[in-house]
């Protein structure tokens, strides 16, 4: 009988530690684009970007691994369309993207609106519609581009990039730079230019990190996220990380 306990209570511990090692073996592949100070793949301060660290620490709290692989944005929503990642790091949600993608609890705000330069003077301004005959650029992909077709603006410049987008601006090519605040002030403190351009805000909306409705495991992996995101929040390390990046 002794022998019979000691092997079951062995076989029970055996199993809780496949069941552990199973466990904390999971992992989820996302889609980063470059969005410094969302996402930095080599940041000169060696830090990877607050939704970064948000998606380590909510996902490490429920025994996941997040790997994280960084590619172009319009490639980064190709992936997660195919089902050939898990999902995307960060995006907000719109009627398109619906179709392909499910969406955790907010993982932040972002401030989105018009950059212009300083001594141009342009006037305050509300809407998109407001810019009229002057031109604008966003980037390809943006739900923001979105937004800016039906505004029904005739003078619109699609780009490839954020750096794409501030030289236009820099060098007259745009009247404005239609994108979101804080990588683009990122980028312009990078060039010391910070001073020579005005910002002026739009709209200011949650976003979210987006799983793939077509690859397997993400309605579990979206539910264990959900559960990680609301503890960091909880227990004041989201407050921490974003602390880091101010």
């Amino acid at each position: 009988m002794t022998n019979f306990l000691r092997n079951t209570a062995l076989v029970f511990i055996l199993s809780c530690l496949w069941v552990k090692l199973a466990y904390s073996e999971e992992t989820a592949v996302l889609a980063c684009n470059e969005f410094p100070p969302y996402k930095m793949e080599n940041s000169s301060s060696g830090l990877p970007g607050f939704d970064v660290e948000f998606l380590h620490e909510a996902f490490n709290r429920v025994g996941v691994k997040p790997e994280i692989l960084y590619m172009p944005w319009k490639r980064a929503l190709e992936s997660a369309k195919k089902g050939k990642v898990h999902g995307i790091c960060s995006c907000s949600k719109t009627p398109d993207r619906e179709n392909y993608l499910t969406f955790s609890d907010p993982l932040g705000k972002a401030s989105s609106g018009l950059f212009s330069l300083t001594e141009q003077n342009f006037p305050k301004l509300k809407t998109l519609e407001e810019v009229g005959a002057k031109s604008i650029g966003t980037i390809t992909g943006y739900n923001l581009n979105r937004k800016l077709r039906a505004a029904k603006l005739q003078n619109t410049i699609e780009l490839d990039s954020e750096r794409q987008g501030l030289r236009m601006l820099l060098i007259g090519r745009i009247d404005y730079y239609y994108s979101y605040e804080a990588p683009t002030r990122y980028y312009l403190a990078a060039l010391d230019m910070a001073e020579q351009v005005q910002y002026q805000e739009l709209a200011f909306t949650n976003y979210f990190t987006c799983f793939s409705k077509k690859a397997a495991g993400t309605e579990e992996l979206l539910k264990k996220f959900n559960v990680g995101l609301s503890e960091i929040k909880a227990d004041g390390t989201y407050a921490r990380i974003l602390e880091k990046y101010r």
